[in-house]
């Protein structure tokens, strides 16, 4: 064993200090590769699923100018009820045109929202031309602003757009404005 002072200590060698170096670089840039890769994997695991459009009906269901009822299974979390519905009770109004308007058939009073799907579903009315929710008795006009009773917002809707022949809903529900 040989003895070293401070003075005396032997010079690294220069070749081995570069390769020391490059394999330390190396191993840096295959570390960081990998963990760029988990974090891609780990992300792509966790990320929710697209929202796919939901099918209601073929157009030729819905004359011009009208109102229709509808029940659509899709599993929903109804903020306003606070649960989950499978089974979305909707009203289709529909213009002269190819404009539609999808409102959720419930009202927009969280204490009935809660009865839904079976009771307080909002139903059109012909003869009064407006939307009824029988159990409180809210109202609504034909394009879902707030008419009268305990409600405290609009109808709410949710996005419809045509294709091919058919209607469908983006399952993103917007929020009726509050009444003043």
């Amino acid at each position: 064993m040989e003895n070293y002072s401070l003075e005396s200590l032997p010079t690294p060698d220069p070749k081995k200090q570069r390769l020391t170096r490059i394999l330390l670089i190396v191993w840096l840039g295959l570390g960081l590769i990998i963990a760029a890769i988990l974090c891609y994997i780990l992300s792509a695991a966790f990320r929710p699923a697209p929202k796919l459009p939901l099918y209601v009906g073929d157009l030729d269901e819905y004359p011009a100018d009208s109102v229709s009822k509808e029940f659509v299974n899709a599993k929903f979390f109804d903020e306003t009820a606070n649960k989950e519905i499978e089974t979305l009770p909707l009203q289709v109004v529909r213009g002269a045109g190819q404009d539609f308007t999808v409102f959720f058939a419930r009202s927009t009073n969280p204490a009935q929202a809660i009865l839904i799907p079976r009771q307080c579903i909002v139903e059109w009315e012909d003869s009064l031309a407006q939307f009824l929710e029988l159990c409180a008795g809210s109202r609504w006009t034909r394009d879902g602003k707030y008419a009268a009773g305990p409600a405290p917002r609009d109808l709410d809707k949710f996005p419809a757009h045509v294709e091919n022949g058919k209607l469908y809903i983006d399952l993103e529900l917007e929020k009726g404005a509050a009444h003043p």
